[in-house]
């Protein structure tokens, strides 16, 4: 009805929102969403993607990630019976489909927010960094905080069209 939030919404976005393994999560998902003989119901998992998919529509990046009603068919076209390995193979390739690509960076978002990179920032000069750390693929020992990649900042030969790879962990 109107004005009222299912049970499943909540358990979903729990789920996806929660500290935690995403291999737990993705588990507990498929359990969710899945027959007594462990095959996932195709019904259900459209459900789960019509819930999980609101959250980065609430961030404005409906557009890129929205629920579309072929998002579920995108992610196992080809697939009769999906069991609980097809799910997490599916769900944890590289890429995963392309309506779930935020989900991975999410959780390693939240794995990374506190890691502390005793190395200063080429562009703010900052001392040390917290969270993601970027380092130039090209450019010798050219690294950036967080804040600073993401807002495209680059000084010196860098450029922003270099490739940057991105360090969890000093």
């Amino acid at each position: 009805g109107h004005g009222k939030i299912s049970v499943f919404a909540v358990k979903m976005a729990l789920a996806t929102l929660c500290g935690g393994k995403i291999m737990d999560k993705l588990r507990y998902i498929f359990s969710m969403i899945s027959d007594s003989s462990g095959v996932m119901v195709y019904g259900r998992y459209d459900m789960f993607l019509r819930e999980v998919l609101k959250l980065p529509t609430a961030v404005f990046e409906g557009p890129s990630f929205g629920y579309t009603e072929q998002s579920a068919k995108s992610c196992f076209s080809q697939q009769k019976k999906v069991t609980l390995n097809t799910f997490l193979d599916t769900l944890m390739s590289d890429p995963p489909p392309q309506c779930l690509v935020w989900l991975p960076l999410l959780h390693r978002l939240a794995n990374v927010e506190n890691v502390f990179h005793p190395v200063e920032c080429s562009y703010c000069h900052s001392e040390s960094m917290m969270g993601f750390r970027y380092r130039c693929q090209q450019c010798h020992n050219y690294q950036l905080c967080q804040d600073c990649f993401w807002r495209g900042h680059a000084s010196g030969s860098h450029s922003n069209q270099h490739q940057m790879k991105e360090y969890t962990s000093w």
